[in-house]
């Protein structure tokens, strides 16, 4: 008996041993599976996204499958994971088309840029599916339809330009989650509605450039507690009310510009505490009331004022001749009086 339970172990532990050594030669094999899948993917996403467009110049003839799509035009990998695509670069590469979905699909993608082209129809859903993406530039080109939610699903995203195209609808909400954004550029769209107050969530926001749409309603005062923006250019819109004092509380602001809407009321005497500020533009406004006689004592910086078309009143401030960086100053029409300091 003792024989046959020795026989017995033995064949137990050579089994298992065996086991052991086919599961140790067959994981380095599902890991070339999951490896190659993830190249596949990636190369049929390019493929698909060179489907739907058209290059005049022949940038895109060098897509095909001869070529291994880490080495075609306009495409990085990565050094940590060198098949997989992490950016796709095609500034003013003259492509005309539609965007392809299937660019959802490169999960390893950090920086997309397609601005100054051709490219028509509306932004892909799929792109908010980028979890890593940190640069989406598709400025310049005549994409339409409205700006889609899901990209709010890139909560790694830095830098979010989808300016001078034909984007219509409203600002989506939820945008203000993007913790990370600290440039948003949506000027000179179709867009309207309010500002959304979430973008005042906003915390690394540098740069906000909502200019030449045709947004309405009130400046939210809560922009104010972006205390990191040193741009924001609001012009060209259907902006109404006044001009909140909070963005006083801006100390960092170098440009402020509120220029051709339909605010009204006085200038925040806040404003011209901002002591970093060399420029600011609200002319053709609705603006009353008179310009504190020391208003331009904390501006050492300040290079281009515009305060033309208002309904402002009063001596020209003494303060103007300390300005001495001044260079373009625009006051005219509106009812000042007195001498010129």
């Amino acid at each position: 008996m003792a024989v046959v339970r020795a026989s017995a172990a033995c064949f137990f532990l050579f089994s298992l041993w065996l086991c052991l050594c086919s599961n140790a030669r067959s994981s380095p094999s599902r890991g070339r599976s999951s490896g190659s899948n993830a190249m596949a993917a990636d190369e049929l996403a390019l493929l698909s996204f060179k489907s739907m467009l058209h290059s005049e110049n022949g940038s895109l003839d060098l897509w095909n499958t001869s070529i291994h799509f880490c080495r075609w035009p306009g495409i990085a990998c990565g050094r940590r994971h060198p098949e997989r695509v992490v950016a796709l670069r095609m500034p003013s590469f003259n492509l005309s088309g539609r965007i392809s979905p299937s660019l959802g699909n490169l999960s390893f993608l950090r920086k997309l840029d397609l601005r100054d082209n051709l490219i028509t129809g509306e932004i892909p859903p799929e792109l908010g599916r980028l979890g890593r993406l940190q640069f989406l530039k598709l400025s310049m080109n005549t994409l339409v339809g409205e700006i889609p939610p899901a990209i709010a699903g890139c909560t790694d995203l830095m830098m979010l330009d989808l300016s001078h195209n034909q984007l219509h609808g409203e600002i989506p909400a939820n945008l203000g989650a993007m913790e990370n954004l600290y440039l948003l550029e949506l000027q000179d769209n179709h867009l309207s509605g309010e500002i959304p107050l979430s973008l005042a969530n906003l915390s690394s926001i540098e740069y906000l450039f909502l200019y030449s749409n045709m947004l309405s309603g009130e400046i939210p005062p809560e922009l104010g507690n972006l205390t990191g923006l040193s741009h924001i250019d609001i012009m060209d819109n259907v902006l109404s009310g006044g001009i909140p004092s909070s963005l006083g509380k801006l100390s960092g602001l170098i440009w402020l510009s509120l220029g051709y809407n339909s605010l009204i009321g006085q200038i925040p005497a806040s404003i011209w505490n901002i002591s970093y500020l060399w420029g600011i533009n609200i002319q053709w406004n609705n603006l009353t009331g008179a310009i504190p006689a020391n208003a331009f004592s904390k501006l050492p910086n300040l290079v281009t004022v515009y305060m033309g078309n208002n309904m402002l009143h009063g001596p020209l401030p003494p303060s103007l001749a300390n300005a001495s960086k001044l260079q373009r100053l625009h006051l005219g029409p509106n009812s000042f009086s007195g001498a010129i300091p």
